[in-house]
């Protein structure tokens, strides 16, 4: 007996997980103004003070050569795989060390995106009396990230629409608080306040 499956049977949903070109620039952005502004500029201030835009500046300067980097390698081995790829094209008779460079990758990713996470409940929880309960942080990060994660499972192009709106209402609300202190420039801020 032979079983055949009608791929285009109504039972089964296509999904669409194309990313477009907004979607992907806004990782990219998301990624730098997430991680920039909203979780490390507090600890940068508290570390160097008024040096931070010196660091952000070289931050920047960094970030443009590894992307310029990157560029490069996806044009020369026509591949968009990034670090783990290029090296394992690079370096063919080292397996292993390529196989550390991917683990390393997703454990970076897995951290930044546990900071995100628990900087987000921090923010979502500081003004309640919940505040100082690291356990129900912790649940809250923890649910942030199932949350998420449950739409990247359900659809990526649905994750990538996601990720444009938060950046880009990210991106209008810096631009706000830039615009507002840049005009009252000479106002302290808990004047503002």
């Amino acid at each position: 007996m032979m079983f055949t499956t009608n791929h285009n049977n109504s039972c089964h949903r296509q999904r669409n997980k194309a990313l477009g070109i907004p979607e992907l620039i806004a990782i990219a952005l998301g990624g730098m103004v997430g991680g920039g502004i909203f979780t490390i500029l507090g600890i940068s201030v508290a570390m160097i003070g008024v040096f931070t835009p010196v660091a952000i500046i070289i931050g920047g300067i960094i970030a443009l050569l590894a992307a310029y980097a990157y560029i490069k390698l996806g044009v020369y081995y026509q591949d968009e795989g990034a670090t783990y790829s290029f090296y394992k094209k690079t370096f063919p008779n080292s397996p292993f060390a390529a196989s550390l460079i991917g683990w390393w990758v997703i454990f970076g990713y897995i951290s930044t995106l546990a900071l995100y996470a628990y900087t987000f409940a921090s923010y979502a929880i500081s003004g309640s009396t919940l505040a100082d309960s690291e356990w129900i942080r912790k649940a809250v990060a923890g649910g942030v990230i199932l949350v998420f994660a449950l739409i990247n499972v359900w659809s990526v192009k649905g994750m990538g629409k996601i990720e444009d709106l938060m950046v880009y209402t990210k991106l209008i609300l810096l631009a706000i608080i830039a615009f507002v202190l840049i005009n009252n420039s000479q106002t302290t801020l808990p004047v503002l306040v």
